[in-house]
């Protein structure tokens, strides 16, 4: 791996529009997803302002996003742990939900937290050397691929059952998603599958996908992040695509390469903030113009989560 960062030591105290980057110092040479669990932060124009090294993960850093107290939260899905960073840039103890491997977590409007599970099946991926830890009491399942509530305690409430698609490696499940404007609905992606899933949390039920390909289109989603009106911006590999909620195309914007796999969006939605799983660039993105702001290195195959903080600084 060419990590090519300066490294400061710890986060600097949360500032509104600072990006936060799951970026694991890739170091195990019989295992490509292993390595030193590592946070960046960088200000809204990427200037790099602070590295937490996060204590109790063993992989990639996943599924970076911010609760109501404005914790930030992240995930290592090998270890089966939530990482919780406080707003002065202090880890928490890791928490541990369930012996699954969660990619993301949802914070509903009545209290309850909602996981989504990363794997599905028993396929171990290929050609990758990683290999994830099996369920407890199994030979070979990774996972189930299910959506969990839990109440803020940890106490399971409910398990629901989505489709998955189980991208290349076929045991992909829910990799990356949000939650749709009205808070009924889990809007997901199996990563580079060829399916944008909807599962209705009200009524327990999947809905029709909001857009799919043929798998020989060769189509892959990444991350998606929801933005205003009830739009979604989602990753492709090569392009961004603004979606409605309804699924339909409003623009896409072509992007150099092939590679982007992690997104989050500017408080006030003007700039999409880009991370290239392949050549490790992390970029500032106008979604009025189409061009990219800023740019910056951080390191090749290491990027698996990022997050915008969307309030202002802290003062108290």
């Amino acid at each position: 791996m060419n990590d090519r960062l300066t490294q400061p030591e710890g986060l600097q105290a949360f500032a509104g529009g600072d990006v936060f980057v799951g970026a694991t110092q890739l170091n195990d040479p019989d295992d490509d997803h292993a390595g030193r669990g590592r946070i960046l932060q960088y200000d809204s124009d990427l200037n790099l302002k602070g590295v937490l090294w996060v204590e109790g993960t063993t992989h990639l850093v996943y599924g970076l996003t911010f609760a109501p107290d404005a914790t930030l939260w992240a995930f290592d899905p090998w270890a089966w742990v939530a990482v919780r960073v406080t707003r002065d840039g202090r880890q928490l103890p890791n928490r541990q939900f369930a012996q699954r491997a969660f990619s993301m977590v949802h914070f509903l409007k009545d209290g309850t937290l909602l996981f989504t599970e990363a794997l599905d099946g028993d396929n171990q991926p290929v050609p990758l050397t990683t290999r994830h830890p099996v369920l407890p009491g199994e030979s070979s399942k990774l996972g189930d691929g299910g959506i969990y509530r839990f109440d803020a305690e940890g106490d399971l409430l409910k398990v629901y059952d989505p489709e998955v698609h189980g991208g290349m490696s076929g045991s992909m499940a829910i990799t990356h998603s949000v939650m749709s404007a009205d808070g009924d609905s889990v809007i997901y992606v199996s990563e580079t599958g060829s399916r944008l899933m909807r599962y209705d949390l009200v009524n327990d039920r999947q809905l029709p996908d909001l857009r799919s390909y043929a798998d020989a289109e060769r189509q892959m989603y990444f991350d998606l992040a929801s933005v205003s009106s009830g739009r979604l911006l989602i990753c492709m590999g090569n392009r961004l695509d603004l979606l409605s909620e309804s699924g339909v195309e409003l623009r896409s914007y072509p992007l150099e390469g092939f590679g982007w796999s992690v997104i989050s969006t500017s408080p006030d939605e003007r700039y999409a903030y880009v991370g290239n799983w392949f050549s490790g660039q992390l970029g500032k993105f106008d979604l009025e113009d189409g061009q990219l702001k800023a740019m910056t290195q951080v390191c090749e195959k290491c990027m698996a989560g990022m997050a915008v903080n969307p309030g202002p600084a802290i003062t108290d």
